[in-house]
């Protein structure tokens, strides 16, 4: 079976690649650039998935497809996140419907159900309530690929992805390693994080058992932000932070700051993922794909460090 994977180079792509591979299936990855670390082992593409035209022979004699390119940032231009993440995603699901592909795994974002701050676990079928431009592109993309029913797209919805190679893993351990990571609120709200590597076994999972198309949470494991960030102080051998601020003063901060800055350090999703509970359920990836969690809370956290300590 030969699958084309969009945005193979990325930080979840690297890991799906690596997932196919380990699996024995043949891989073509459309990338902008001509990167290839896999060397003979996959064929390379390039392209653009807003322009129709530079993709198009990507698409050819391939089985399925993984679509997990996106414009991916938590701030920034509603024009260009569209462009990318919504009229890129019609570009491929054309593109499929063009070459007889039927079979789609997409990966969106559990960003797509917002941030209801409650302690009752987060399904499939929970209220769509994004909040900033990126959750809402993606929220698009999956109601795009839902129009076109010859095709079958099963659904990926990770919440936080921390893991080794992620800019977030970075900069939130270069915070810690610099005493300058700040507690929103008191720390005991409950996050649900996902380490790439899942992701990348609950989407070939759904390639090889979801005949329907259906949508699935991703998670590894779920704890209080005192738990995660302490773990992590730990093993990094630093102090654990001491220093909160209110949930309202960080949120206007935030929304200032993505209005002020071309950087901001912190924006209203960052302040939301951190002092909100937000408990997402997998039970329909488990019932339904066989999925479980390969990492948890500790073996996170052992990834993270030691890819960190080592750039």
């Amino acid at each position: 079976m030969k699958i084309l994977v969009t945005g193979g180079t990325g930080f979840i792509g690297s890991y799906i690649i690596e997932e196919l591979l380990e699996h024995d299936y043949h891989v073509r990855i459309l990338t902008r650039g001509s990167t290839n670390k896999w060397g003979d082992n996959i064929e390379v593409k390039t392209g653009d998935i807003t322009k129709f035209d530079t993709i198009r022979d990507a698409f050819e004699d391939i089985d399925a497809v993984i679509h997990n390119a996106a414009y991916a940032m938590d701030y920034g231009r509603k024009r260009e996140m569209y462009k990318v993440n919504v009229l890129g995603t019609e570009n491929i699901a054309k593109l499929c419907i063009e070459n007889d592909i039927d079979r789609v795994v997409y990966t969106s974002s559990a960003g797509v159900y917002g941030f209801p701050d409650t302690k009752e676990p987060i399904t499939e079928d929970s209220p769509k309530k994004p909040l900033n431009y990126y959750q809402k592109s993606k929220l698009l993309g999956e109601q795009v690929f839902s129009r076109y029913k010859e095709i079958k797209t099963s659904t990926i919805r990770p919440p936080l992805v921390f893991g080794a190679g992620g800019i977030g893993t970075k900069i939130l351990l270069d915070r810690l390693a610099n005493n300058s990571m700040i507690i929103i609120g008191d720390g005991n709200n409950i996050i649900s994080v996902v380490h790439p590597r899942d992701v990348a076994r609950c989407i070939r999972l759904a390639l090889e058992k979801d005949n329907i198309g259906r949508a699935f949470n991703v998670v590894s494991f779920t704890s209080t932000i005192n738990d995660f960030i302490g773990k992590l102080a730990e093993r990094l051998d630093v102090k654990k932070p001491e220093k909160h601020v209110s949930f309202w003063i960080a949120y206007i901060t935030g929304f200032l700051l993505e209005h002020l800055s071309k950087n901001p350090s912190i924006t209203r999703f960052r302040v939301k993922t951190l002092a909100t509970n937000r408990e997402i359920s997998y039970k329909r990836a488990e019932e339904i794909l066989g999925y479980k969690p390969s990492f948890d809370l500790d073996k996170t956290v052992e990834d993270m460090v030691k890819w960190y300590v080592n750039l």
